[in-house]
């Protein structure tokens, strides 16, 4: 069994390698906001007597605790997807009469040499980008900014990670014995998919706090408050996304008059929109929420720096997370290479199908983030709450967002001419 498990460890060498990216990402990216709020020049000690004090410290807490479950939720939902992208393997370990704890085992063992190289990368990366992220912040800031390599920060970091260790070997167990072996054998990422069921009560919530939250930004002035029902926004806007749009779109797909290629782009889109739900959810609250906290502290230079480093981190990593999973799901995608083969459509028409699920995915999640977040920035500058300069806070997600789906776009097109060779 130990033989079995390093040889199917390195003939998925590909998805693997996509999962120690991710959670080398998500160690960095929550090492480096560690060592930010950790420091002193950035985050004066506050005098605990005085109430505004108190509330700051208690809102620089908080801030610190959300950007720490999330990057721990990234770690466990990638771990959880990888479960289910080799629950065939699972499946059939069932099927061949191996107990819950042997395949246990398989996958621990596979998981625990994703983790051990991933921390040795992290910490690699951490010797690198560390000083060069506080020599950047003492340029901004006009002053010198001490940062230790190894410290505080780095000790959390290992803390959180072996803490979020213990949560995926739970998760392990608990996928291996719950999920049913017809389910795995079958993939139980197609399994887990499915469209819900139209409920009108819930979809004119969704849409209420849409129309809110563009409301709430055209009126409310520049308060750290305005985060509250801001968030509220996000359910709504992730609602339409998740439940109505695949609804209206399986409708369609209903009609007699969709083509049959158009009707396989469209059932892979609403597919990606379902798979991608969390990270969708993940980008909409951090682009709407971030910038909030950014314009708030925009005079304040230690604030405003980190928060605006913070923002830049965690969208490289939520954008490149989302591209792995695309290029994980890119893997197996043969299946739609072929459906649209049996229609009659030559390569060249299967390449610019599968380009065009690709291109309308990035177009939803560009839409949900771009209403919002220009809505704010341009209402703020029309009231003369912020200049006009304000607006380079857009690249942070435009840039990243970008550059992945240009790779993502190139690289779709290279999976269907390897699929044709093979």
């Amino acid at each position: 069994m130990i033989g079995f498990t390093f040889k199917y460890f390195f003939k998925e060498m590909k998805k693997n390698i996509s999962m120690i990216g991710v959670i080398t990402g998500s160690l960095l990216l929550l090492s480096l906001i560690l060592s930010m709020f950790y420091n002193t020049t950035l985050n004066p000690n506050l005098n605990m007597d005085d109430l505004t004090a108190f509330f700051m410290d208690l809102f620089r807490s908080t801030v610190l605790l959300v950007f720490m479950l999330i990057c721990i939720y990234l770690i466990v939902y990638s771990a959880n997807y990888y479960n289910k992208v080799h629950s065939r393997i699972l499946g059939l370990l069932k099927i061949f009469g191996h107990t819950n704890q042997e395949i246990v085992v398989f996958f621990v063992i596979q998981l625990v040499i994703i983790l051990v190289v991933s921390l040795i990368l992290f910490t690699l990366l951490r010797i690198v980008v560390t000083p060069l992220l506080f020599k950047f912040i003492s340029f901004y800031l006009h002053e010198h900014v001490d940062t230790a390599l190894f410290g505080k920060g780095y000790t959390d970091t290992l803390a959180f990670f072996f803490l979020t260790i213990l949560v995926i070997i739970f998760v392990e167990f608990r996928y291996i014995i719950q999920t049913p072996t017809t389910h795995l054998v079958k993939g139980d990422e197609v399994i887990s998919y499915k469209i819900k069921t139209k409920s009108l009560f819930k979809e004119v919530l969704y849409l209420f706090l849409f129309i809110y939250g563009l409301y709430v930004m055209t009126t409310s002035t520049l308060k750290i408050d305005l985060i509250v029902p801001l968030s509220l926004c996000v359910f709504g806007v992730n609602g339409i996304v998740k439940y109505t749009l695949p609804r209206i779109i399986q409708t369609i797909i209903q009609r007699k008059n969709v083509s049959g290629e158009m009707m396989v782009v469209l059932k892979n889109y609403i597919f990606i929109i379902n798979q991608m739900s969390m990270l969708i959810l993940l980008s909409i609250l951090i682009n709407l929420m971030m910038p909030v906290m950014i314009y708030v502290y925009v005079d304040i230079s230690g604030f405003f720096i980190e928060f605006v480093l913070m923002y830049v981190f965690t969208n490289l990593i939520l954008n490149y997370i989302i591209y792995q999973r695309l290029n994980i799901r890119r893997l197996e995608n043969k299946n739609s290479y072929k459906k649209l083969f049996t229609l009659g459509y030559d390569l060249k028409s299967i390449k610019k199908y599968s380009k065009k699920e690709i291109f309308l995915f990035y177009l939803t999640l560009f839409m949900c983030i771009s209403i919002y977040l220009l809505t704010l920035s341009i209402s703020l500058i029309l009231k003369e709450v912020l200049p006009l300069k304000a607006l380079f806070i857009c690249l942070a997600y435009i840039i990243p967002m970008t550059v992945m789906y240009l790779i993502t776009d190139y690289k779709e097109g290279r999976s269907v001419l390897s699929w044709k060779k093979s």
